[in-house]
């Protein structure tokens, strides 16, 4: 039998160690990968998209105080997509349990007020068979009437119950559905800008290009990501990069039309989806926000007031027959960082190309 890694990695040299257990580290990121729940909500695929970086940044970074920042970034980031995982689980058991009563609760009163009044029903029609017995008319009459008085206040009574308990029923059903939209409406909604998330924008874009194909209205998506966003984090602490964040996604929402879309894509980039037919246009809307962006950015962060400046680069694509969401968000991608290439604080398009289009 082996012996236990722990007992490997402390009987080696101080770099067999470090290899040790650097390759444990890049197993457990391949296996929280692998096993990572399957939900667009979650944004899996982001998710390991950064779990491919770490394991290739972790391979190949040869600086200590570097590898130890990106572990920490590493472990920081696992830890925060599990307990998310954790919570969406949580909710959607908790709303499973929710049906689930309500299901029973619905049967069993069905079945109880069913039982109840076929109960009454048997004993009034076994009071009617006696009734044959009766010689006297006048007596058959007054237990008659008596009897239909009965069964007049048994059904009213039923109907009643009826009414009280569908009332009932009606009222937890609007309240379990109300939670139910306030539960997907926050499932889809990033925490720290209220703009919709990862995991809404990839459901909107499919009905946006659905659409597309469907009446042939094109449309495009941009990409836009802040400049030098790490720089602003090391100098001025992250309290005060999720403020530009929260300022720069207030722009991209009062710059987009009724309809359209801004969301947070991850990170310090943001995602659009504009009604504008070409990339040309989509880029002249998407530099008329970059213009938007104030030369100085006050803020006020424990008590003290700071300046700051940052901008945005954009990369935009519009959608042509037989476009996938994963190829053309990959366009605009592409122009984006062919943006970031350039200078920066601007914006670049990537047209589809005319054999693709040509073909579909």
């Amino acid at each position: 039998m082996p012996p236990p890694i722990t007992e490997l990695a402390l009987s080696r040299s101080p770099r067999d160690r470090a290899e040790v257990l650097f390759g444990l580290s890049d197993r457990l990121l391949d296996l929280v990968a692998d096993h990572a729940p399957d939900d667009a909500l979650l944004q899996v695929d982001s998710f390991k998209q950064r779990i491919d970086a770490w394991r290739r940044d972790l391979k190949h970074e040869p600086d200590p105080a570097r590898l130890a920042q990106l572990v920490a970034d590493a472990a920081d980031d696992v830890a925060g997509f599990l307990d998310r995982a954790r919570g969406y689980r949580a909710d959607r058991e908790a709303e499973l349990i929710d049906l689930v009563e309500l299901l029973r609760t619905v049967l069993e009163a069905v079945r109880g007020e069913s039982q109840q009044f076929e109960n009454e029903l048997a004993r009034s029609t076994a009071a009617l068979g006696r009734m044959v017995e009766i010689e006297d008319l006048r007596e058959l009459k007054r237990v008659l009437k008596q009897e239909v008085e009965v069964l007049r206040e048994a059904v009213a009574e039923h109907r009643a119950t009826e009414a009280r308990r569908f009332e009932s029923l009606t009222s937890r059903v609007q309240t379990l559905e109300q939670s139910l939209v306030k539960a997907r409406a926050a499932a889809a909604t990033d925490a720290l800008t209220n703009l919709p998330n990862r995991g809404a924008f990839d459901v909107e874009i499919r009905e946006w290009i659905a659409r597309a194909a469907r009446d042939g209205r094109a449309f495009s998506v941009g990409m836009v990501d802040l400049d030098d966003f790490k720089r602003i984090n090391d100098t001025y602490g992250h309290p005060v990069g999720d403020r530009v964040i929260v300022a720069a996604a207030r722009i991209l929402r009062d710059a987009v039309g009724d309809g359209e879309l801004v969301a947070r894509f991850g990170g310090e980039e943001f995602a659009l989806l504009l009604s504008s037919p070409t990339a040309a246009k989509a880029r002249q809307r998407v530099s008329a926000m970059l213009d938007l962006v104030p030369e100085v950015y006050e803020y006020e962060h424990d008590g003290k007031k700071g300046r700051i400046s940052f901008t945005f680069s954009g990369g935009v694509a519009s959608w042509v027959a037989g476009d996938t969401a994963d190829s053309i968000v990959k366009r605009a991608d592409e122009a984006l960082y062919d943006a970031k290439r350039r200078g920066k604080r601007r914006v670049e398009a990537r047209p589809q190309a005319l054999l693709r289009s040509l073909i579909g």
